[in-house]
């Protein structure tokens, strides 16, 4: 019955991301992207990490999805719009490069440290908290940064020139 679960989640993962990538309009894109983001929260459920779900719907469904939503409205789209064709050389690219992260990654899932249980955690929001805070705080504290960067720059992409 879990794998029913997971497997019915990973599909509406996949169609969701897909769609995100392959629609045109961009608020279509950004429900597609909450869609997805939605799907990764009930299968981070499904696996019995509550707040990872929790803070996926927080950070990623509420804080992103309105990020987008001001980056949309800012940016003056007659002037991307003149372009509407297949970026072919990213394409050709950029998906060899996609598929293989995929099947390296995949590899390390089925074949690594990965695949090993640990048993169950019986204080999963204190084990997180402890985790985060000492071994990834570094890279913690980097996303942030890089987050910041990223606003800094939709602020001055979508802002009017003089």
């Amino acid at each position: 019955m879990d794998w029913i679960v997971f497997g019915t989640l990973a599909i509406w993962l996949i169609c969701s991301v897909g769609g995100a990538i392959l629609v045109k309009n961009p608020v279509h894109s950004i429900l597609f992207f909450l869609s997805s983001v939605l799907a990764t929260a009930a299968l981070f459920l499904s696996l019995g990490a509550e707040l990872i779900a929790g803070l996926q719907i927080i950070i990623y469904a509420v804080a992103i999805v309105v990020f987008y939503v001001l980056v949309i409205t800012t940016i003056p789209w007659e002037k991307i719009k003149k372009f509407e064709g297949v970026y072919f050389k990213e394409l050709s690219i950029g998906f060899p490069v996609v598929l293989i992260v995929f099947l390296l990654m995949g590899y390390m899932v089925v074949k690594g440290e990965f695949a090993q249980s640990v048993g169950k955690i019986e204080d999963n929001v204190r084990e997180v908290g402890k985790t985060l805070f000492t071994s990834y705080l570094f890279p913690f504290e980097v996303a942030s940064v890089i987050l910041l960067v990223a606003m800094i720059g939709a602020i001055l992409l979508g802002r009017k020139e003089e």
